[in-house]
Formats: C-alpha cells, structure tokens, sequence
C-alpha cells in the first residue's frame, strides 16, 4: 500500500469511529473502530520511518508572521 492509500483509509477510519453507534450495537464494537484508526496510524508511521520522511514538512515548524 502506498502512503496516499494509507492516509486515505485512515481517514476513512476516522471518521467512522467518530459517528456515533448506531441501535443496540455492542460497545465492542466502537473499540474495535478505534482500533482500526490505531493500526492505520502504526503502518503510516511505519511506511514514513521506512522511506525516510518526515511527519509533517519542516516549514511546518517555522514561525508564522513577520520575525522582525
């Protein structure tokens, strides 16, 4: 799976675990969602230490507005 795969399935993760549970579905159920976003994370860190970039771009870091 490639990053972009990776970022959007995790997305996806997301955003299912943040809906709410729907009738009488087991509490099980909202764990194993959760778990899912975990694991999306895990593999895309993984896959990030393997190719050698970075999480988030280094201007990311920098200051915003004028540094004078």
């Amino acid at each position: 799976m490639d990053l972009n795969h990776l970022l959007f399935q995790h997305q996806v993760a997301v955003l299912r675990a943040s809906t709410p549970r729907v009738g009488n579905a087991p509490a099980r159920f909202d764990r194993a969602r959760f778990d899912l976003v975990r694991h999306y994370k895990s593999r895309i860190d993984r896959l990030r230490r393997n190719l050698g970039a970075s999480a988030y771009p280094d201007w990311c870091a920098m200051p915003v507005g004028d540094p004078a």
